[in-house]
């Protein structure tokens, strides 16, 4: 029988009787203990689990982690403004603000302004922890400037314009009605203003980003989904303003923009309450709202309100704001609220809602209006009345009709100077760039200048001022005469403008853009040029004194060696009064051949005929033939100094050279005459060229044969017929061929054409052309040209023809003389690249600017120095913005143009005209201000400019007016120049008998006040 073991007995016997491990004690309790180990393991799992949701929740509701780093972050995120020019600053570069208001453009205005004579007194420095930032693709953190744009101040540091009106932005937060509060919230981002916890970060909401993301994964499936995105206000702003064209292309732009947003959300402090109205404030100013038709584009609830609807906001306000119940407050509360909410509800495609397709967004509207009315926001009552009202868009923005351009010529005229300096499009970009400027002009001496522009349209004013009387206004309407005053200042820092004005209520500048006939101001540059030629002369003979001279063929030449010669210890001084001191005579029955014929000239005073004057005395009297005299004699100066021999020119008829400068005039007079018929003819349809051409004789038939065989040349008997035919005229075949045999043959060139018709061969030619291709360009016309020309032309070569070769190289000839004339006057300050080739330039026919005299006047009182005429002193970029920047004017050196002992000779000129010539009414007036050390001086001038017509005997057939100037450009002292101007246009100024006195006596006027201004000492010269 088998003796039965239990398992624990049997395990035991089978080893020998040692236990095994696990039947142990100490085994069974390691055991306990793990097991102990893995739940408490496992328990703090769970708790570790628990308080980190519990930590995220907490984070999620008061962000109070984020907001601990983030604040200590952003306080590093600084930057300081010091001295001159920064290599620790990063511009940025595509953000749509960021170009608007110009600091993505800074760099390249640096430069710009460099080559200008600018230079940086003023800059940002980054912090190391702003620049690292910044290379990552984060917007620095600071409170951006809502209303920011051009602003220009006066010399007293006044302003005087401001692109940006403060009524089209909220001024803070609480000035925006509660309704536009709630309803922009409730629609774009409802946890704004819910602040539970101040720490909350505001671009921040896990909700809203956790849908968002769920719509893109949705989205990547094919499902369609839609809601609000991850976009908070707060992260709204940074993308519209500061993302690639205000765009989010990527995961890392939206992460960028987010940090960009949290960042400054914390850059005060922990506490986002305040923040949170700053976002809501800042969204309404700058939301981006497309472009108006007239306008450009538009930022804003209150420039979209005024662009879009002609409406204003501080209406809108007041509307919206109103606790009264009256059903006129109540329809006005409703118009103010719904054209705000399409302007809220539009943000999201601008383009479309508020241009496209409006009535997209009438629907979008009703839809918020009854949510909002859902969430009780409106009441029924309200919502209902609002959706009755209809939009009312404008066609066209307003026009800003508030302000003259009379009142903003010297603004405009920096405005202008901007333009050319940052080499920008238009006003529209200059105003909206966010830019401080410092003028030079003083506000109130302009506003004195315009007030007295509008006194003298006042007869009573004009009467009670003495100004009734002749060679003043005594005749002739006072309101049609147009005034301009330009006034600069020498100061330490160099010329500078402070008055620039004028009466035309147009955008055009009278002081700079108009071209006038300034009469006898041109005496001063001729007056300069000529002392500056005695100059030349001084210094090439004064050594060569003591040395047999031969002759000169000029007169000057030969007075500077002859004077040299009887007194060779002469200094440059003595030689140029001497040469004030030459005789001419004031005759006016000389003929002068000048300007292409024979002109005689007549003097202002008829008591001057005959007499001899000095040239000082002539410039004091201002009398005409002697500087019809003296510019001959320039003229003569200049064409000994060809590079050929005139004399051999014209008397020699075989002389190579003169072949080739006859080829040069025949080809200048041919591509006139081109231009000429190019534009008479262009546009034309084939009846008004052929009448055009032929006149009266358009309907004869040998005429218009000698126009077809020239046009047609290898046209057969047939076709003339039917061309004859299409113009209305019958003729037979064997007239037609008889026609043909007499004007169709082979050795009639251009030139017989136009003998045949009594015209111009090359009216002939191009109006042939035109009438077979209506569309041909100059170009097209001119490269075919050629022979055209040259048959034109050939008659000019023909030995029987000498007299016209010799009239035409004479007058070449005078035109090369003034062509050596030009980079002298040019260098003075004349604005223009050519000079009229005539003696009468002398007298004003070669026209001048105010602007450009006024220039010549600070040449002469600054010893003989050009400064350019400063009207900016300071340029400040981005003020209170990480990209603060300032540039100043460097020291303008000046350039010499003319030798100091020339301008001291104009000077005292200038003085004598004030003193015993035509400026006498002002004589005596330096001594009765104590403020004048010295003298005033100054050039009157007076143009009654008529357009006269000649026969061909020389009669004069038809004479009528085409203005009235008056003109006195002035020097006060050492330190105040500038040019007063009278002007009537057109027909009427036949009505007018003003001269050079009235802008004389304007001058005495406003001495006073021009006296009392003293600014010299607020020039700034370095420093912010």
């Amino acid at each position: 029988m088998m003796k039965r073991h239990w398992g624990p007995v049997q395990n035991w016997a089978s080893t020998g009787g040692v236990p095994l491990p696990w039947q142990l004690p100490s085994y069974r309790a390691l055991s306990l203990r793990r097991r102990n180990r893995r739940i408490l393991l496992g328990l703090a799992c769970a708790l570790l689990l628990a308080v980190g949701i519990a930590g995220i929740v907490y984070e999620i509701r008061t962000s109070a982690v984020q907001s601990y780093f983030l604040s200590r972050y952003a306080r590093t995120l600084n930057y300081t403004i010091e001295s001159g020019q920064s290599d620790q600053i990063l511009f940025p570069t595509d953000g749509p603000f960021d170009q608007r208001r110009g600091y993505s453009q800074i760099p390249i205005y640096q430069e710009r302004l460099r080559q200008q004579g600018f230079q940086v007194t003023e800059q940002s420095r980054f912090s190391p922890e702003l620049m690292q930032a910044v290379q990552w693709g984060l917007n620095p953190p600071y409170k951006e400037p809502s209303g920011a744009g051009l602003e220009i101040r006066d010399a007293w540091e006044q302003p005087i314009y401001r692109a940006q009106r403060p009524d089209f932005f909220f001024n803070s937060y609480h000035e925006i009605p509660e309704l536009i509060r709630r309803s922009l919230t409730f629609i774009e981002n409802r946890a704004l203003l819910e602040v539970k916890d101040p720490r909350s970060n505001p671009a921040l909401e896990w909700p809203r980003l956790a849908r968002a993301i769920f719509m893109q994964i949705t989205k990547r499936f094919g499902f369609s989904a839609e809601g609000p995105g991850a976009s908070t206000l707060a992260v709204q702003i940074q993308k519209y303003k500061h993302s690639p064209k205000g765009r989010t292309d990527s995961i890392k732009e939206k992460f960028l923009q987010m940090m960009s947003a949290s960042l400054r959300a914390y850059r005060e402090d922990r506490d986002t309450t305040l923040e949170r109205q700053e976002i809501l404030l800042e969204y309404l100013n700058s939301m981006p709202l497309g472009a108006a038709p007239g306008y450009g584009d538009v930022y804003g609830l209150g420039e979209g309100l005024y662009a879009h609807f002609g409406m204003n906001l501080r209406d809108v306000i007041t509307a919206l704001s109103e606790d009264e119940s009256s059903p006129e407050s109540e329809l006005s509360r409703a118009v103010a609220f719904k054209h705000a909410m399409a302007l809220i509800t539009a943000v999201q495609a601008p383009t479309r809602y508020l241009g496209q397709q409006r009535s997209e967004l009438e629907a979008r509207i009703n839809r918020f209006l009854s949510l909002l009315e859902q969430e009780g926001i409106l009441e029924t009552s309200f919502a209902a009345e609002v959706r009755k009202v209809p939009l009312q868009f404008l066609d066209h923005a307003p026009t800003d009709s508030t302000v003259s351009f009379v009142e903003r010529k010297a603004v405009n005229a920096i405005r202008s100077e901007l333009l050319t300096l940052l080499d920008l499009p238009d006003f529209h970009t200059l105003d909206r760039l966010q830019l401080e400027v410092d003028s030079t002009l003083d506000a109130e001496l302009q506003s004195k200048v315009i007030s007295l522009f509008e006194n003298l349209r006042d007869p009573s004013f004009i009467a009670a001022a003495g100004l009734r009387q002749d060679r003043l206004l005594l005749r002739g309407d006072p309101s049609k005469v147009l005034y301009s005053v330009l006034l600069m200042e020498r100061t330490e820092v160099g010329n500078v403008l402070r008055v620039q004005a004028d009466n035309l209520d147009r955008p055009f500048d009278l002081n700079e853009g108009m071209k006038l006939e300034l009469g006898s101001t041109a005496k001063l540059r001729t007056l300069a040029h000529y002392l500056e030629v005695i100059s030349l002369l001084y210094d090439q003979y004064r050594l060569q004194a003591s040395e047999k001279m031969v002759s000169y063929p000029d007169p000057l030449t030969r007075w500077a060696v002859q004077t040299l010669q009887r007194n060779p210890t002469l200094g440059l001084e003595q030689f140029l009064q001497l040469a004030l001191e030459r005789r001419y005579s004031a005759n006016p029955n000389e003929a002068f051949f000048t300007g292409g014929g024979r002109h005689y000239f007549s003097n202002f005073d008829s008591k001057d005929n005959g007499r001899y004057f000095t040239v000082e005395e002539a410039f004091h009297k201002s009398t005409n033939l002697v500087f019809i005299r003296l510019m001959r004699d320039l003229v003569r100066f200049h064409e000994a100094r060809l590079p050929f021999d005139p004399e051999t020119i014209l008397t020699e008829v075989d002389h190579p050279l003169r072949r080739q400068i006859l080829e040069i005039i025949a080809e200048e007079e041919a591509h006139l005459f081109l231009e000429r018929f190019f534009q008479r003819y262009r546009g034309k349809d084939r009846d008004e060229i052929i009448s055009r051409l032929l006149g009266n004789r358009a309907q004869s038939v040998r005429p218009l044969a000698i126009v077809y065989a020239s046009w047609f040349p290898d046209a057969d008997p047939g076709r003339l017929v039917n061309w004859m035919a299409s113009r209305g005229i019958q003729v037979s075949e064997n007239t037609a061929i008889s026609l043909l045999q007499n004007y169709q043959k082979p050795f009639f060139n251009i030139a017989d054409y136009g003998y045949l018709l009594s015209r111009h061969p090359l009216e002939v030619w191009v109006a042939g052309q035109i009438f077979l291709q209506p569309t041909i360009t100059w170009e097209e016309l001119l490269e075919r040209s050629d022979r055209a020309r040259a048959d034109a032309s050939a008659w000019l070569f023909k030995t029987r023809n000498q007299r016209a070769q010799d009239l035409r190289l004479r007058i070449w000839i005078e035109k090369e003389a003034f062509r050596s004339m030009e980079p002298f006057w040019k260098r003075l300050g004349f604005g223009f690249d050519r000079l009229v080739p005539s003696y009468a330039s002398a007298i004003g026919s070669a026209s001048d600017r105010p602007a450009a005299l006024a220039e010549l006047i600070g040449i002469i009182i600054n010893d003989g120095v050009r400064y350019q005429p400063r009207k900016i002193e300071r340029l400040v970029f981005a003020r209170a913005t990480p990209y603060h920047t300032v540039f100043q004017p460097s020291p303008d050196a000046g350039e010499r143009v003319l030798k100091p002992e020339v301008a001291r000779a104009l000077r005292d000129a200038l003085g004598g005209v004030v003193e015993r010539g035509t400026a006498r009414r002002l004589a005596g007036e330096a001594a009765r201000y104590e403020a004048i050390t010295t003298m005033i001086g100054g050039k009157t001038g007076s143009g009654d400019n008529r357009y006269h017509r000649f026969s061909r005997g020389g009669e004069l057939v038809d004479s009528h007016v085409m203005n009235r100037t008056a003109t006195f450009v002035f020097f006060i002292d050492d330190r105040y120049y500038g040019v007063i101007t009278a002007l009537v246009d057109g027909p009427e100024a036949a009505r007018y008998d003003f001269t050079s006195a009235l802008p004389v006596t304007l001058l005495k006027m406003l001495l006073p006040d021009i006296l009392s201004s003293d600014l010299q000492p607020k020039v700034m010269t370095s420093g912010a």
